[in-house]
């Protein structure tokens, strides 16, 4: 029997028993597939750290700390702020804790452009809750370049009385970044500096205690797709900060890094955890990727009814020139937008996709032109979706409709429900464009 069994052996090759396509390289597509996708989905909160900040230089932070090294005449070549404050002859002229006074001096009086990847990264607007690890403003200013108004900025500092926290899920759809790790400006210790601050700080994150760590934005971020950019830390610390966002879920995000020790590479491929290498690179290929995937969504008829937008617009067929123009501008801003000419599907209940499409919509704007006024003796689907609506709007407690009516529009002569005036209008006409329209209608949408 073992002859037969070595027999039969030698007879096969390893191809034979195992498919040697799997070795062939690795098909990173059905993971690129995945991120894009849970981009458009707005579930991907991206997570910068200090060596995507700026142009010109590896890493913020070790530019500050050469600065530094070199004012006080150093000649040890610091690596971190630690190593800076315990060099010898920093010691004899400083105490350890004035180093955040002399790094709150340094953004007190430079400001550092944010690197054109970042910019380019943000600029997408998918992204309205950022995340930093770095306690510099770099990214708080890219994101105010895109947001202005509109951004909300939080912040961690290890101090329960102060700790910054969300709501609940929804306050993640806000303009918002938020320091984990403290923001510079404030005091010793309220921001990370030292390996010892971090240590208080991923032990706070990591706290099973409510008042401790931020609870709502924990327990949203452990269900979201991280997408990790610029943060190149050593392999334990990076487990740490890691697991303080997760504490489940490990392998749900993206890591692209510059450098990273392998050992730290293979623990988070274990996880399923997507790596790639070259941030730059990451960001070509998401802005080509959903570029294409929301161009093939425009296209594509959907052989099932979408559910769940973050739009419905309703509107008539004689307003089809506006309708398209904001469909588009709302999509290419991250909007997930229900539009009947693309969202019905072939041979399907009409009226049923749209009365579920209103249902699960998160908000219904209606366009009301003097067109309407025109048709108010007529039978029209729009006039039934304005009476589901306002139902759903009752039901829902909060504001839900967001009228857009043309400048002049009676709404009394075109036969406007009453509960349909009771909301705020948003005016617009043809000397306003439709892309000052639909950021007011994106503002409305951010308040609640």
């Amino acid at each position: 029997m073992e002859e037969l069994d070595k027999n039969l052996m030698d007879s096969l090759s390893f191809d034979d028993m195992f498919d040697t396509n799997v070795f062939e390289g690795d098909n990173d597509e059905p993971l690129w597939d995945k991120l894009i996708q849970q981009i458009i989905d707005g579930n991907v909160i991206p997570v910068i750290g200090a060596d995507l900040l700026i142009d010109n230089s590896s890493n913020l932070h070790k530019f500050i700390i050469d600065f530094l090294a070199k004012g006080f005449h150093l000649t040890s070549n610091p690596q971190s702020f630690s190593e800076l404050v315990y060099d010898l002859d920093y010691t004899k002229a400083n105490k350890k804790d004035n180093v955040y006074y002399q790094v709150n001096k340094v953004f007190a009086n430079k400001r550092f452009a944010p690197s054109q990847r970042l910019i380019r990264l943000l600029s997408i607007r998918q992204f309205p809750f950022v995340i930093t690890t770095s306690f510099t403003p770099v990214v708080e200013q890219a994101m105010q370049t895109i947001w202005k108004d509109e951004l909300r900025v939080m912040r961690f500092n290890n101090n329960p009385s102060e700790n910054n926290d969300i709501k609940n899920g929804t306050d993640l759809r806000k303009p918002t970044i938020y320091y984990m790790f403290g923001k510079v400006g404030e005091g010793a210790h309220k921001y990370v500096l030292l390996d010892t601050d971090m240590l208080d700080f991923v032990s706070s994150w990591l706290s099973n205690d409510s008042k401790v760590r931020p609870k709502n934005l924990c327990s949203e971020l452990k269900d979201k797709y991280l997408l990790m950019l610029g943060n190149n830390y050593s392999d334990w610390l990076f487990r740490f900060v890691w697991y303080s966002m997760r504490k489940s879920n490990l392998g749900h995000g993206m890591l692209a890094y510059d450098t990273l020790d392998e050992s730290l590479i293979n623990f988070l491929e274990r996880a399923e955890t997507f790596t790639k290498q070259n941030p730059s690179d990451v960001i070509d290929q998401i802005i080509t990727r959903l570029e294409k995937k929301l161009r093939e969504h425009e296209e594509t008829k959907f052989s099932e009814p979408e559910e769940n937008m973050d739009i419905f617009i309703s509107y008539s067929r004689s307003d089809s020139e506006i309708a398209d123009k904001l469909h588009e501008i709302l999509t290419a801003q991250g909007k997930r937008v229900w539009y009947d000419k693309n969202n019905l599907t072939e041979g399907g209940n009409f009226m049923d996709e749209i009365r579920k499409a209103i249902r699960t919509a998160k908000y219904f704007v209606p366009i009301l032109s003097n067109h309407i006024s025109e048709e108010k003796d007529e039978s029209h689907v729009y006039r039934n979706e304005w009476d589901l609506a306002i139902e759903v709007a009752i039901s829902m407690g909060r504001t839900y409709i967001i009228p857009l009516a043309e400048k002049g529009f009676d709404f009394y002569k075109a036969a406007i429900p009453e509960k349909m005036q009771q909301h705020n209008v948003i005016f617009y006409s043809n000397d306003e464009g439709i892309m000052s329209v639909a950021e007011k209608i994106i503002h409305k949408m951010n308040q609640d």
